[in-house]
């Protein structure tokens, strides 16, 4: 009897060895971080020590898929933890995202969505990629925003409808402003300006690649082997200008529209013609502007400016 009790001990041995040399990702680390300078997602406290695990797959697979919406690599590590639901912080020149494997699945049930997952986890690497984590006030509502904004766009870019783009926050958010998170209407409001840019990213794209087009730079202005720019024969007219033009590359160069149709820069006070402006068939881009060497910049209704990629490259001020 001995024998076999003696026997059974050392297969138990033997088997819980085995699990612990197969099974180290269940372990846990510490995290010797101070609360105050995490980016959370909805301004729960933070408390008691908080221990690290090994992430899911699943949510590597969601990180992977957010950065390849925005063509980005991982510059950061993503951990399970104890936190309350999400959250984006740096420690010891890391950048890190916790998240609560329990809050996630959870949330994911409550909105009957898996993109509500997908929203929190692109909002705290809008964090990141914003540069709010290099300070250290921890969570803002300006930075709160930035980061919904760029959550709703990475979601329209992924296939998500602004419904659910917007679940996890309708779900999750105070009606009511904190010290350090806007109220739910601007949190929703953000992400649906983000969804709504990620469209008109796109379409500008589709539109401006009906049109010849041998660069995307937007700089206009008489590059080698650039035709001549022509100049104007009179002085530009404030009456006869429809807007002025500001090129994110060059803003402090001067470009306009005028009501005869044409993008005239000006150089050295001289108004010289770089463009000219079509009318697009498309309501929500309006207009076309073809420059030198068949450059083209499509016109939103908003204002923005995009190249043939659906590239921001300035914007339109009415005058």
């Amino acid at each position: 009897m001995s024998n076999r009790i003696s026997s059974l001990s050392g297969c138990v041995l033997t088997v819980c060895v085995y699990l612990i040399s197969v099974f180290p990702a269940f372990s846990q680390k510490p995290l010797p971080i101070d609360p105050v300078h995490l980016c959370s997602y909805d301004g729960s406290p933070i408390k008691g020590p908080l221990y690290e695990f090994a992430p899911s797959a699943a949510t590597n697979q969601i990180v992977d898929h957010i950065l390849l919406a925005v063509g980005l690599k991982p510059r950061f590590e993503v951990k399970a933890a104890n936190v309350p639901n999400a959250a984006a912080m740096i420690y010891n020149n890391q950048r890190y995202i916790l998240y609560s494997q329990q809050f996630v699945t959870q949330v994911n049930q409550a909105t009957h969505t898996d993109w509500a997952a997908v929203s929190i986890l692109a909002h705290e690497i809008g964090h990141h990629l914003n540069g709010h984590t290099l300070g250290l006030s921890g969570s803002r509502p300006s930075n709160e925003l930035e980061a919904d904004e760029f959550s709703g766009f990475v979601l329209r870019r992924m296939g998500a409808t602004m419904m659910e783009a917007q679940a996890a926050m309708k779900a999750l958010a105070d009606e009511e402003a904190t010290p350090t998170h806007p109220p739910k209407s601007a949190r929703l409001e953000a992400i649906a300006v983000g969804w709504t840019r990620a469209g008109e990213k796109a379409n500008a794209s589709v539109i401006a690649k009906k049109y010849p087009d041998t660069t995307s730079q937007p700089e206009m202005a008489g590059n080698t082997g650039s035709a001549p720019m022509a100049p104007r024969s009179a002085p530009i007219h404030e009456s006869q200008v429809l807007g002025k033009v500001v090129l994110d590359a060059s803003p402090d160069k001067e470009y306009y529209l005028t009501r005869e149709g044409q993008l005239v820069k000006i150089v050295e006070g001289t108004p010289q013609v770089v463009g000219k402006l079509s009318k697009s068939d498309d309501a929500s881009f309006p207009f076309v502007i073809i420059g030198q060497n068949n450059r083209v910049m499509v016109l939103a209704d908003t204002g923005i400016l995009y190249n043939k990629n659906g590239e921001r490259l300035g914007y339109v001020k009415e005058n």
